[in-house]
Protein backbone atom coordinates (compact mmCIF):
# COMPACT_ATOMS: atom_id res chain seq x y z
CA UNK A 1 0.00 0.00 0.00
CA UNK A 2 2.60 2.34 1.02
CA UNK A 3 4.50 1.63 -2.45
CA UNK A 4 1.23 2.98 -4.26
CA UNK A 5 1.07 5.95 -2.32
CA UNK A 6 4.49 6.81 -2.58
CA UNK A 7 4.43 5.70 -6.59
CA UNK A 8 1.45 8.49 -6.84
CA UNK A 9 2.73 11.16 -5.11
CA UNK A 10 6.08 10.83 -7.48
CA UNK A 11 4.15 10.53 -10.98
CA UNK A 12 2.07 13.75 -9.45
CA UNK A 13 5.35 15.76 -8.31
CA UNK A 14 6.89 14.68 -11.90
CA UNK A 15 3.79 15.40 -13.68
CA UNK A 16 3.52 18.86 -12.08
CA UNK A 17 6.81 19.83 -12.30
CA UNK A 18 6.73 19.16 -16.32
CA UNK A 19 3.59 20.84 -16.63
CA UNK A 20 4.85 23.85 -14.88
CA UNK A 21 7.96 24.38 -17.17
CA UNK A 22 5.65 23.45 -20.08
CA UNK A 23 3.37 26.64 -19.28
CA UNK A 24 6.53 28.81 -18.57
CA UNK A 25 8.95 30.23 -21.47
CA UNK A 26 10.99 33.39 -21.62
CA UNK A 27 10.22 36.04 -23.91
CA UNK A 28 12.28 35.94 -27.87
CA UNK A 29 11.80 39.63 -27.63
CA UNK A 30 13.57 42.37 -25.82
CA UNK A 31 10.25 43.73 -24.42
CA UNK A 32 9.22 43.33 -21.14
CA UNK A 33 6.32 40.87 -20.99
CA UNK A 34 3.05 41.99 -20.14
CA UNK A 35 1.51 41.36 -16.65
CA UNK A 36 -1.24 39.68 -16.82
CA UNK A 37 -4.42 40.98 -15.35
CA UNK A 38 -5.64 39.93 -12.04
CA UNK A 39 -9.52 40.72 -12.55
CA UNK A 40 -11.50 38.69 -15.90
CA UNK A 41 -13.14 40.10 -18.19
CA UNK A 42 -16.70 40.78 -17.52
CA UNK A 43 -19.06 37.96 -18.92
CA UNK A 44 -20.88 38.85 -22.53
CA UNK A 45 -24.13 40.71 -21.84
CA UNK A 46 -27.07 37.86 -21.48
CA UNK A 47 -29.71 38.56 -24.33
CA UNK A 48 -32.14 36.28 -26.29
CA UNK A 49 -31.14 34.27 -29.00
CA UNK A 50 -32.77 36.22 -32.37
CA UNK A 51 -35.56 34.28 -33.93
CA UNK A 52 -35.97 33.97 -37.53
CA UNK A 53 -38.13 36.03 -39.24
CA UNK A 54 -41.57 34.66 -39.36
CA UNK A 55 -42.58 33.84 -43.12
CA UNK A 56 -45.41 35.87 -44.30
CA UNK A 57 -47.32 33.24 -46.03
CA UNK A 58 -50.38 34.80 -46.49
CA UNK A 59 -48.96 37.84 -48.31
CA UNK A 60 -47.51 34.77 -50.30
CA UNK A 61 -50.68 32.90 -51.43
CA UNK A 62 -51.72 35.85 -52.22
CA UNK A 63 -49.46 36.59 -54.48
CA UNK A 64 -49.75 33.27 -55.81
CA UNK A 65 -53.27 33.43 -56.68
CA UNK A 66 -52.98 36.48 -58.35
CA UNK A 67 -50.57 34.96 -60.65
CA UNK A 68 -52.37 31.90 -61.27
CA UNK A 69 -55.65 34.04 -62.57
CA UNK A 70 -53.59 35.79 -64.78
CA UNK A 71 -51.91 32.60 -66.29
CA UNK A 72 -55.13 31.11 -66.15
CA UNK A 73 -56.56 34.04 -68.21
CA UNK A 74 -53.47 33.74 -70.63
CA UNK A 75 -53.31 30.13 -70.93
CA UNK A 76 -57.07 29.34 -71.65
CA UNK A 77 -57.07 26.75 -74.31
CA UNK A 78 -54.05 24.66 -72.80
CA UNK A 79 -55.29 20.97 -72.91
CA UNK A 80 -53.33 20.86 -69.00
CA UNK A 81 -55.77 23.65 -68.35
CA UNK A 82 -58.22 21.45 -65.88
CA UNK A 83 -55.83 19.37 -63.86
CA UNK A 84 -53.89 23.29 -63.08
CA UNK A 85 -57.54 24.30 -62.08
CA UNK A 86 -58.28 21.49 -59.76
CA UNK A 87 -54.35 21.87 -58.13
CA UNK A 88 -55.32 25.78 -58.17
CA UNK A 89 -58.84 24.70 -56.31
CA UNK A 90 -56.90 22.94 -53.82
CA UNK A 91 -54.12 25.60 -53.32
CA UNK A 92 -56.89 28.31 -52.74
CA UNK A 93 -58.70 26.08 -49.84
CA UNK A 94 -55.24 25.71 -48.40
CA UNK A 95 -54.10 29.29 -47.96
CA UNK A 96 -57.49 30.19 -46.68
CA UNK A 97 -55.91 28.19 -43.26
CA UNK A 98 -54.64 30.22 -40.74
CA UNK A 99 -51.98 27.06 -40.23
CA UNK A 100 -48.74 27.41 -41.83
CA UNK A 101 -48.41 24.13 -42.57
CA UNK A 102 -51.58 23.98 -44.81
CA UNK A 103 -50.69 27.45 -46.25
CA UNK A 104 -47.16 26.14 -47.45
CA UNK A 105 -48.88 23.31 -48.89
CA UNK A 106 -51.19 25.47 -50.82
CA UNK A 107 -48.18 27.53 -52.22
CA UNK A 108 -46.51 24.38 -53.66
CA UNK A 109 -49.95 23.32 -55.34
CA UNK A 110 -50.04 27.12 -56.77
CA UNK A 111 -46.63 26.70 -57.98
CA UNK A 112 -47.73 23.05 -59.70
CA UNK A 113 -50.47 24.39 -61.30
CA UNK A 114 -48.82 26.97 -63.10
CA UNK A 115 -45.83 24.41 -63.43
CA UNK A 116 -48.61 22.49 -65.46
CA UNK A 117 -49.54 25.38 -67.66
CA UNK A 118 -45.86 26.21 -68.74
CA UNK A 119 -45.27 29.45 -66.34
CA UNK A 120 -42.49 29.95 -64.15
CA UNK A 121 -43.97 31.51 -60.73
CA UNK A 122 -41.93 34.18 -59.40
CA UNK A 123 -41.20 33.15 -55.84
Amino acid sequence: MNRVMIGAALAVALLGSSAYAAGTSTPSSSTPAATPSTTPPPPPPMSAPAKPAKEDLAAECKEMGTQWEAAEAANATNSKLGKAKAKAAAAEKNCASTKASKQKAGIGQYKAALKLLGVKPTT
